[in-house]
């Protein structure tokens, strides 16, 4: 006996012992919950019965005299209470018929899964044990598979719902299982030709799920519909079979999502369709197989950016979180699957394949758009994900050094934009942008600075750097013009980012400069002097800097950028004492503080002639930044 024969066996014996079990479990589950349920409903029916036959006391008055009554109307209408109204007891709610439901439905579909295994191994072991010729095996799954149809379509006309759906979604997967096996396990028709067929039965099979408004028979024919190719392997690698297969039964699902927009459909579909492409990939991908492969994948793409945007355009919202994870899962599929398979042969065409995916979703949100006035979460989706198309083709296109810019003004734009239609994902995805290209810039390019000579703020590290600064700037600026727009929490985020772009400038500035005399130093005759001499440099550029932040304060009426200066001068004075004074020659030493002095001297002087205003200066901003 063959270990397929005693698996069989096993489950044979397994569900004889158990199902009567657990039957008779259940019952006795039942019939608990039947008694208490009849004892509530008696004691309910008592206590109505008591209520309504009760009779409430009328009182009794004593003999009022006419010439009275007109003043005790007089005082009950000023001093009558509004009325109590008396709590109705409410009926109370059906209980759950446990037993009904486990015999009519939870049965009912045990059963139907049942059959569409036992039609699966009755395919393979057919085929192994050589009973019936291929054809006979086949025609046997196709009889089967409409009579449960017939048999569904007639309990469906006799008003029996539950079993009209279970036999119609049986019949549905056993002609996905005899379809499938008749070119993908037995080689009898070509995929061109079985492609035909394969549509007829998706779309029967659709049909019934609409004519019968079930949204289990559509469920379960595409979970059989995905079950079918593992149920159902074969020694060969039949891809193209495999992807005619699989792209049928998506458009398909297609078809029915855009006339019943029922949950989970399209999800189940999408997922179980690449895990199979990927399941295959793994297994069975050659570079020969690549044009197959990528125009599954293209198709697949196709299919889902018409069902997401389709619904939309048909002012159809149910669905719509679904809708939209589906909308960023498609394009990250689709985008990966073309990058793994195209990667490898035109590496330098992938930025532009990103570019022109975001192109490709403007469109769709333009469409939105132009179906759809006004900022719709789907519109908001379909941007997003242009944007991110354009982030990601940056590293993909452009030379390292000009990534962190590229981030830079993507984020800058995407800025202004949230600020133009007020939308907080665009915010928060322009903020994480901008923050990964000054991060880039921290962690990844100024560490990496060459050790070649390079001219100052004019070469390939520092002006990118600086034209990261330049774009936060921009996006500062333009939240000043929008500053009625932004709540107290963005507001003070917006200053700090102010702030780090300061910061982040002085720091490009410093890197460039040392970087510069620590050059000219390893090509020098005597290098200690030329460090030297970067070191006192080092210490007037801070100066300078913080002279700079002083005057635009000034200028400005800014007491943020004035104690930003302050801070910079507080910088530069400790380097010099506790660096320049050890590390500098004494001709150096004398110019640092001397050049020091003096710019400190020209700072104190200013602020001792403009000391009133500066406090009327300070009352207006904190003024302005509690409005």
């Amino acid at each position: 006996m063959g270990s397929l024969e005693t698996i069989f066996i096993l489950l044979i014996a397994a569900v004889a012992l158990c199902v009567p079990v657990a039957v008779l479990i259940l019952s006795i589950v039942a019939l608990v919950r039947t008694s208490r349920i009849k004892g509530l409903e008696s004691r309910i029916q008592e206590l109505e019965r008591r209520f309504a036959t009760t009779e409430l006391p009328t009182a009794v008055g004593p003999t009022v005299d006419d010439d009275f009554v007109v003043a005790e109307e007089v005082i009950e209408a000023q001093t009558a209470q509004p009325p109590v109204q008396q709590s109705i007891p409410q009926e109370p709610r059906p209980a759950i018929q446990w037993e009904l439901l486990i015999g009519q439905k939870a049965f009912g579909w045990v059963a139907v899964v049942l059959s569409i295994f036992t039609a699966a191994f009755f395919l393979k072991y057919a085929y192994e044990n050589n009973w019936i010729g291929p054809v006979g095996r086949v025609a046997i799954g196709v009889l089967a598979g409409t009579c449960l149809m017939l048999a569904g379509h007639r309990y469906h006309r006799r008003g029996a719902a539950i079993s009209s759906q279970m036999l119609a979604a049986c019949g549905v997967v056993v002609l996905y299982l005899s379809a499938y096996s008749s070119f993908g396990f037995y080689s009898l028709l070509p995929a061109e030709q079985a492609g035909f067929f394969l549509a007829i039965i998706v779309v029967l099979s659709m049909v019934c799920a609409i004519l019968y408004d079930s949204g289990a028979i559509a469920l379960m024919a595409v979970l059989g519909g995905l079950a079918t190719p593992l149920l159902l392997p074969n020694e060969h690698d039949l891809y193209i079979a495999l992807f005619v297969y699989l792209a049928a039964l998506n458009l398909g699902v297609l078809v029915v999502t855009l006339v019943r927009r029922w949950p989970l459909i399209s999800s189940v579909a999408f997922l179980g369709t690449h895990g199979l492409f990927w399941s295959w990939y793994e297994g069975n991908y050659h570079p020969e197989k690549w044009a197959w492969a990528l125009s599954f994948q293209a198709v697949i793409f196709g299919l889902y950016l018409i069902q997401n945007f389709a619904g939309h355009l048909k002012r159809t919202d149910s669905n719509r979180r679904e809708n939209i994870v589906l909308t960023l899962l498609n394009a990250a599929f689709w985008f990966g699957a073309f990058y793994v398979l195209m990667a490898d042969d035109y590496r330098e065409w992938m930025g532009t394949a990103a570019v022109t995916m975001a192109a490709v979703y403007v469109m769709a949100g333009r469409l939105l758009l132009a179906f759809r006035p006004g900022v719709i979460p789907e519109l908001v989706t379909a941007l997003a994900v242009s944007v991110g198309f354009v982030v990601l083709a940056i590293p993909l296109q452009a030379d390292s050094r000009w990534i962190a810019i590229g981030w830079a003004a993507t984020g800058a734009a995407m800025w202004w934009f949230h600020l133009r239609i007020e939308s907080r994902v665009l915010g928060i995805q322009a903020a994480v942008i901008t923050a990964a290209s000054v991060v880039r810039v921290i962690c990844i390019d100024l560490p990496s600075y060459p050790n070649e000579l390079l001219l100052p703020i004019v070469n390939r590290v520092a002006l990118p750097s600086i034209g990261v600064v330049a774009c936060i700037a921009t996006a500062y600026f333009a939240s000043r013009v929008y500053r009625d727009r932004l709540n107290t929490t963005t507001r003070y985020l917006v200053a700090a980012t102010g702030l780090g772009a300061i910061v982040l400038l002085w720091l490009v500035l410093t890197v460039d400069l040392s970087n510069f005399f620590f050059a000219v130093a390893r090509m020098a005759a005597e290098p200690t002097s030329w460090r030297r001499i970067g070191m006192m440099s080092v210490s007037i550029l801070w100066t300078v800097y913080a002279s700079i932040l002083l005057a635009v304060g000034f200028r400005l009426g800014r007491a943020t950028l004035r104690w930003t200066g302050i801070a910079f001068f507080a910088l530069t004075i400790g380097k010099v004492l506790l660096l320049d004074m050890s590390g500098l020659s004494e001709i150096y030493r004398i110019l640092a503080f001397f050049i020091l002095a003096v710019f400190l001297g020209v700072a104190a002087r200013v602020y001792q002639r403009l000391k009133p205003a500066t406090h009327a200066e300070q009352r207006d901003e904190a003024a302005n930044n509690h409005a």
